[in-house]
């Protein structure tokens, strides 16, 4: 068992940095009991919910709708991640007159049996989660030598809902369900002002007293409410189901020493990797990637020359990635992919195999060398291979002052894809012009790079 508390101000101590933990590939049911809810919450809960829906898996959740102001749209949008209707999900929204529905259990049960769970004050909000509130509760966990029967206490206390007549209760089995409330004032269409102390306001500003920020940040939720219920449903009847939206996975800043834009995983002390190196967000204006221009670092393994090859990367992408700390001589954050690379040339297209790469932070810290820098590594085995493809097909090596495509990695595709050109082929000089007309309308991203505009490079 342990005891956490947000009033120091310390990211752990969150719920949501629990939540982060535990919601896992190995949980097979989940369970909750809010007294406050608004679906901004359930950022963490995304990958858990549609995996656990798409396996109809146990799900049980309870909702509270004090004084009517839980809203429409955010018990649409807990319909549409749970799945409804399936026969092992049950969703539940419990409202009072003159009292409140106010527990707040949260339980999981793995795949090996063992259960863990967190009971305290957190609401099942933005606020509750990130811990924008002092929060306080426990963590139990089966796997730490707690309590199976308490756990299965917990457990029982959100099913016993769903299996005995109380009043308050509704059952929610479909959007229909959703509408009637809403007639029947328990949920509202908008927030009525006494929600928003409750929700996340802080309890309104009052002078003079300090304010508090949350302690865990986490990008914005899919859209998943009615309306794409009714596009998932009209997918499924008449064509394939389209690209499912990032997941949006909980980043947190740890400046200083680190700015800001670098984003780190709540309490990660290991490199990320994949698609979990991967905050959810996108790179800016809807870009898949950078036209970049090479130069003595990163076209080193070209030449022959020694040493590691390196692309900067700009500052507007790294919200994109999601970092751990790599506990080398001096630690640093490092997020770590694989790697793709190709020559296009006019009439050929060259492949080496993918290969790992990483992303790492430089000179943030004290003594460590860099200037405040992000760096993808370019490895060595692809690079001498496409260099061998080149050479035997009487073709050009890349060079400084080339220029390449730069393709980000995905939740779907969680790989950098680097596209070296044949010069003065009219790929190179399409992409040249592009470069540098991006330069002559100070529109370059950083140093060296400008966007990659959609449909420029070539099908992989």
């Amino acid at each position: 068992m342990r005891y956490i508390d947000s009033g120091d101000r310390n990211p752990q101590q969150a719920l949501g940095h629990w939540l982060q933990a535990v919601l896992k590939a190995d949980v097979v049911e989940l369970r909750w009991q809010a007294g406050f809810f608004s679906a901004d919450g359930l950022r963490p809960f995304v990958s858990c919910l549609t995996r656990l829906s798409a396996t109809n898996s146990v799900v049980r959740a309870l909702v509270g709708s004090n004084d009517g102001d839980t809203q429409q749209a955010d018990v649409e949008t807990l319909i549409s991640l749970m799945g409804l209707p399936r026969s092992k999900a049950s969703l539940g929204v419990v409202s009072y007159s003159g009292a409140f529905f106010h527990p707040k259990t949260y339980h999981i049960k793995r795949n090996d049996g063992s259960q863990a769970a967190y009971v305290g004050s957190a609401n099942l909000s933005l606020a509750g989660i990130g811990a924008l509130h002092v929060e306080a509760g426990l963590l139990v966990d089966t796997r730490d030598g707690d309590s199976t029967s308490v756990l299965d206490q917990i457990a029982r206390g959100v099913d016993d809902w769903f299996s005995t007549a109380r009043p308050g209760f509704e059952r929610v089995k479909s959007l229909a369900d959703v509408s009637k409330l809403v007639t029947a004032g328990v949920l509202s269409v908008a927030p009525p002002p006494s929600a928003v102390a409750q929700k996340g306001g802080g309890g309104g500003a009052k002078p003079g007293r300090p304010r508090l920020q949350p302690l865990i940040r986490f990008q914005p939720l899919p859209k998943v409410g009615a309306a794409s219920a009714a596009t998932t449903k009209k997918a499924t009847s008449s064509g394939p189901t389209p690209p499912a939206a990032p997941l949006a996975l909980p980043a947190v800043p740890q400046n200083p020493p680190y700015p800001s834009y670098v984003l780190f995983a709540p309490g990660a002390t290991a490199p990320t990797s994949g698609a979990a190196a991967l905050s959810g967000a996108s790179l800016p204006g809807g870009y898949g990637g950078l036209i970049v221009r090479l130069n003595r670092d990163s076209s080193r393994h070209w030449r022959a020359d020694g040493g590691t090859a390196n692309i900067s990367i700009p500052v507007p992408t790294v919200q994109v990635l999601r970092f751990g700390i790599y506990q080398g001589v001096r630690p640093r954050p490092r997020a770590e992919f694989q790697i793709e690379m190709r020559y296009v040339g006019r009439t050929i297209t060259l492949l080496a195999d993918p290969v790992d790469t990483n992303v790492m932070a430089y000179g943030f810290t004290p003594g460590d060398r860099g200037h405040g820098d992000v760096r993808l590594v370019i490895p060595k085995p692809p690079a001498v291979r496409i260099a061998a493809l080149v050479q035997s097909n009487s073709l050009t090596l890349p060079a400084d002052g080339d220029v390449a495509f730069l393709e980000w990695p995905t939740q779907q595709h969680p790989t950098f894809k680097l596209s070296l050109l044949e010069r003065n082929s009219p790929l190179f000089r399409t992409a040249t012009q592009a470069y540098e007309t991006a330069v002559s309308n100070h529109q370059l991203v950083g140093s060296g790079a400008c966007w990659l505009a959609a449909g420029l490079s070539p099908q992989w």
